[in-house]
């Protein structure tokens, strides 16, 4: 079967940081991308994030224990309700088996205790995109000249917004924007939400770090994915936007074209 998605990503440390604690992973023969940042400093957010991605690529190309995978995805059944072995509670269970080897690492060694990552990865399955994420990493959807982000941040900013305890105008001050309420790697189970949406020939998707969204408004990401050029022109001028913003974060980028056909479905999945 064809490929229905064509991506790229790219990755830049920043002004700031001596050290890149973004990490994505490409897998277009399983149509699966995914973007984590680490957290944790000197704990070692760099290891959390590549963990997370070894991890999910390690489920996906059947390098995990038949007794381990048969356990993790009974469990995700179980916990979320999903039904049969689709690459839904694949991708779910996968994430789950990168929180626990996470949350062991960090238990079982004081120089990584208190790592952890964010996460968001997206799995195209014929016209549906299946989202799974944790943290404020976001996925965004450019859709006939609009872009809408499709995820929300586990964050103590989105909180206030969420509770109209301050204005969006107040948020870019926001003393503790960069508090994160969910995480990989922070409790024995992983804290996530997944959602499912319809596709469209022409959708263009955005997996992002906060070093790109801290820097860069919605309203300038769209305007940079609706110019002409091919994604790695795209990704590297939205990289290029957040560095001359300041670059006070790692910045990870990875879009991904939408080729496939179009099929109805669900409306409240669109």
């Amino acid at each position: 079967m064809a490929c229905l998605t064509r991506a790229h990503a790219q990755s830049h440390v920043g002004r700031v940081r001596s050290r890149n604690e973004d990490a994505f992973l490409l897998l277009p023969d399983r149509e699966l991308y995914v973007v984590a940042d680490g957290m944790g400093g000197h704990q070692r957010g760099d290891v959390a994030a590549n963990v997370c991605i070894d991890a999910v690529r390690d489920w996906f190309t059947g390098q995990v224990g038949d007794d381990l995978m048969n356990r993790l995805l009974g469990a995700v059944r179980n916990w979320f309700g999903l039904k049969g072995a689709g690459g839904e509670t694949d991708l779910v269970a996968s994430v789950e088996f990168a929180n626990r080897v996470i949350f062991d690492m960090a238990s079982s060694s004081s120089a990584f205790r208190g790592m952890g990552t964010t996460v968001v990865s997206a799995l195209f399955h014929g016209s549906t995109l299946f989202v799974v994420f944790s943290g404020d990493s976001r996925i965004y959807r450019l859709r006939e000249g609009h872009l809408k982000q499709l995820s929300h941040d586990h964050s103590l900013l989105n909180e206030y917004l969420r509770l109209d305890m301050i204005t969006p105008a107040e948020a870019r001050h926001f003393p503790h924007r960069n508090v994160i309420m969910k995480a990989l790697g922070l409790k024995d189970r992983a804290e996530l939400e997944f959602f499912r949406r319809r596709t469209k020939p022409g959708d263009v998707y955005l997996l992002c770090s906060d070093g790109l969204t801290d820097m860069v408004e919605d309203d300038d990401i769209e305007a940079i994915l609706l110019a002409e050029g091919s994604n790695e022109a795209r990704a590297k001028k939205l990289v290029d936007a957040a560095l001359e913003a300041g670059g006070h974060d790692n910045i990870t980028v990875l879009l991904v074209d939408y080729l496939g056909k179009v099929e109805t479905g669900d409306p409240a999945t669109t």
